[in-house]
């Protein structure tokens, strides 16, 4: 909001300087007025103008201070309210994931239950018939067969009875240990829901508390400073909802590839590119607020120059993304991810194979772009890590 302040009242001085200009040219040739004296006037005009300049420099810089005590406040506020709306969203999937696993377990402990109740009943019977009748002699059936032939079918079937016998055993004893697992894996989980559930509702409460401070704040600012505010708000907004796109993107397709180290190929293919933008924290070129800088922005790249993928890889996004405009990413493998953004048209799609070289977007300037560029990122696991590790300027 103070950049586009500023960049109205420097295009406002600026046409009123050219207007000058011009006026005082069609002078010169519709009156043939003095040169020397029109020159005098014209350097007396322009340093008007440099004047003017200078003194909307020195005020917007004293709004800066008047702003800066209240705004850094409410912005630390609204980082720690972003933090918490987040921490509080992973504690509910985890609760849900929790509950589903619950369901399937108790459903799991009621089918091991009846399971178990019907082999341990036909075991029982089992051993009350072998009471009933005695104790079996093997032998004496054996030696009963009348020939070779009805000898070794009761050999078959008393083999079969006894194996029988271990396997019913045998399963007996498997559904019982199955129910003391799942029991004690419900049980465990019943607990971790209960401390999950408590945490959520403690952080619930912080966030409101944080709310109403972060409320009584803004209630004092002005309405410019609100306008302001409500920008940077949108803004982290955005940035966090693009973070959970690309974090999905690379975690829903299943790229079965490694990353076989090496410097990375540099991705824009034309000669005399240079990095206008490095990484590292810096003012944002269009919402005017400090920010780390997650990538390397490669400039002196004309429109429609090919960008090139930097390594072999999986295309996990090809599209939109928010403030990165067309934007690709590329899965290497290992958890390295490239992204490219800006473009001004997309040459890829996702799911497709890429290798090192291959050309995959065009330069442009999409999404909160200022001219022409390639935004470059190198991500690992997630984190952002400076490109210059990975590739070197050519």
């Amino acid at each position: 909001m103070k950049k586009k302040i500023l960049i109205i009242i420097l295009l406002v001085v600026i046409l009123q300087y050219f207007s000058i200009f011009v006026f005082a040219e069609d002078s010169l040739t519709n009156e043939n007025v003095n040169t020397a004296t029109n020159e005098v006037s014209l350097e007396d005009q322009k340093q008007d103008v440099e004047n003017k300049i200078e003194e909307a420099n020195l005020e917007l810089e004293y709004v800066q201070d008047e702003l800066s005590a209240t705004m850094i406040k409410i912005q630390e506020l609204e980082d720690k309210i972003m933090s918490y709306e987040k921490d509080i969203e992973e504690l509910g999937n985890k609760m849900k994931a929790l509950q589903t696993s619950i369901d399937d377990a108790t459903e799991k402990l009621e089918i091991a239950s009846q399971n178990y109740e019907e082999k341990r009943n036909m075991l029982t019977k089992r051993l009350v018939a072998i009471y009933e009748t005695g104790e079996i002699q093997y032998l004496d059936v054996l030696l009963k067969s009348e020939n070779i032939v009805d000898f070794i079918s009761r050999y078959y079937i008393i083999e079969e009875v006894v194996e029988y016998d271990n396997v019913l055993i045998k399963q007996v004893q498997e559904e019982k240990d199955n129910i003391e697992t799942t029991k004690q894996k419900l049980e465990n989980e019943q607990a971790e829901i209960k401390i999950i559930k408590a945490k959520s509702e403690q952080t619930s409460i912080v966030l409101s508390n944080m709310k109403t401070l972060q409320q009584s704040y803004i209630n004092d600012l002005s309405e410019d400073e609100k306008q302001l505010q409500e920008q940077i708000t949108a803004y982290k907004q955005e940035q966090a909802q693009i973070e959970a796109q690309i974090f999905a993107a690379n975690n829903n397709i299943d790229a079965n590839i490694q990353y076989t180290g090496g410097q990375m190929l540099w991705p824009v293919a034309i000669s005399g590119t240079v990095i206008t933008s490095g990484y590292g924290v810096r003012e944002h070129p269009i919402q005017g607020v400090a920010k780390q800088h997650t990538g390397i922005d490669i400039g002196n790249a004309p429109l429609g120059t090919p960008v090139v993928a930097a390594a072999d890889g999986i295309v996990t996004y090809a599209g939109w993304l928010g403030g990165y405009g067309n934007c690709v990413m590329v899965n290497h493998g290992d958890g390295i991810v490239t992204l490219y953004g800006h473009g001004n048209e997309v040459l890829t799609t996702v799911g497709s194979e890429v290798k090192q070289g291959d050309i995959i977007m065009a330069v442009g300037s999409t999404g909160n772009s200022t001219g022409p560029h390639l935004h470059f990122e190198v991500r690992v696991n997630g984190n952002f890590t400076n490109p210059l590790n990975y590739v070197k300027i050519p």
